[in-house]
């Protein structure tokens, strides 16, 4: 079995570059890297999911408080959690 994390939420666009391209007609990638300090978009984020992706970096999974307690509780191991700000 594979989990299926969806995307749902955003980078904010104060984390992204000023001279973003738009992103590939074809596959939606935008060609930027991953800001050393990431910041959420508040507005973009999903209330009924504690696990998903951002739609412009889906690379990065992102976990609610409630994810990781859960993690903790089961005695997980090699996982890491950062807290990340989020701006409106």
């Amino acid at each position: 079995l594979e989990l299926q994390i969806e995307p749902r939420g955003l980078l904010h666009r104060d984390c992204l570059p000023p001279d973003l391209e738009p992103p590939c007609p074809t596959c939606g990638r935008q060609g930027f890297r991953r800001p050393d300090d990431p910041i959420l978009d508040g507005a973009s984020l999903p209330t009924d999911r504690d696990l998903f992706r951002l739609d412009n970096f889906s690379t990065m999974l992102i976990g609610t408080d409630r994810f990781k307690d859960a993690v903790e509780q089961g005695g997980w191991t090699g996982i890491s959690f950062r807290e990340l700000p989020v701006r409106s």
